[in-house]
């Protein structure tokens, strides 16, 4: 096994991982777009042994802030008065 393949593989479990932890809050589309994005985003700028804990911190701190901002989105609903 190279050490590419096993960067991989790793990267492969994190995204299981927060598949897990996020799925039921943020769409499997944007925990696909998250992970793509900062794997781009940290690729040749990290060295490849930091790579794995790098990518997780990256990835789950992103989709934390994409369920805070969702989370503080209200909905007005016509005739209903907000206390």
């Amino acid at each position: 096994m190279t050490a590419q393949s096993t960067i991989t593989d790793e990267i492969g479990e994190i995204g299981v991982w927060l598949m897990g932890e996020f799925g039921g809050r943020v769409s499997t589309a944007v925990i696909s777009r998250v992970l793509n994005a900062s794997r781009r985003d940290l690729e040749g700028r990290i060295d490849p042994e930091e790579l794995g804990e790098m990518f997780h911190t990256l990835c789950r701190f992103r989709l934390q802030r994409i369920v805070a901002s969702d989370e503080r989105i209200t909905i007005k609903v016509p005739g209903t008065r907000v206390p």
